[in-house]
């Protein structure tokens, strides 16, 4: 029996990226993407939302997603783990909360899981810390790691270092070393300057 999903994210490419990791496996087909909102349009088995770019968990979205009668179970696929975030993902009705490290054969057979009335939760620990490489995220073309282009992502929507660090559920130091590698990936010095490579990239066109 196929298992439909609709795929979620502000980011065309990273969509695309999610579709890329299912597209080995003929048991799950994506029936939808959807860039900017959730307004999921097909009745589908798991709607798949990946929370790059985001600051801080989607709350409001994900409830919406919850109570759509066309979405049958609605799943987060995130780097920010931690017991508050999961538990209260679940007490809303998420069904699947899974780590962006997850292989495309893990990510698959959790979807299945979900699909199939599990509640399922893929912890950070023995996963790889960088998701696949069919999964896309903007900037990986210049090297930038997908939590590089996330803090990228932001800096570039005017946050400070401590807005960013909040709404990664980082501290501080952690996102002030991800912006000297930012910077040095670029060949920038300042924000300034990092932000208006940032604009000037596609992937902040379609958002």
């Amino acid at each position: 029996m196929e298992l439909t999903v609709a795929l979620l994210n502000d980011y065309r490419i990273v969509v695309d990226g999610l579709a890329k990791m299912l597209e080995p496996f003929d048991d799950i087909a994506v029936v939808e993407l959807e860039v900017g909102n959730v307004d999921v349009q097909h009745d589908v088995d798991i709607a798949l939302f990946d929370t790059y770019g985001r600051v801080g968990m989607p709350w409001q979205q994900l409830e919406d997603l919850v109570a759509r009668p066309n979405v049958r179970n609605t799943t987060v696929f995130t780097f920010d783990f931690g017991a508050v975030l999961v538990e209260r993902a679940l007490s809303i009705g998420v069904h699947g909360y899974l780590w962006k490290g997850l292989t495309p054969a893990a990510l698959a057979e959790s979807l299945r899981r979900v699909a199939g009335g599990d509640v399922v939760v893929s912890t950070p620990e023995n996963q790889a810390r960088q998701p696949d490489r069919s999964y896309r995220w903007p900037f990986d073309d210049l090297g930038l790691s997908s939590r590089e282009s996330e803090v990228l992502a932001l800096l570039a929507e005017g946050l400070s270092n401590q807005q960013i660090a909040d709404g990664l559920y980082l501290n501080v130091e952690t996102v002030r070393s991800h912006l000297k590698q930012i910077y040095s990936k670029l060949g920038v010095h300042t924000r300034t300057q990092a932000t208006a490579k940032a604009l000037r990239g596609q992937a902040f066109l379609h958002r």
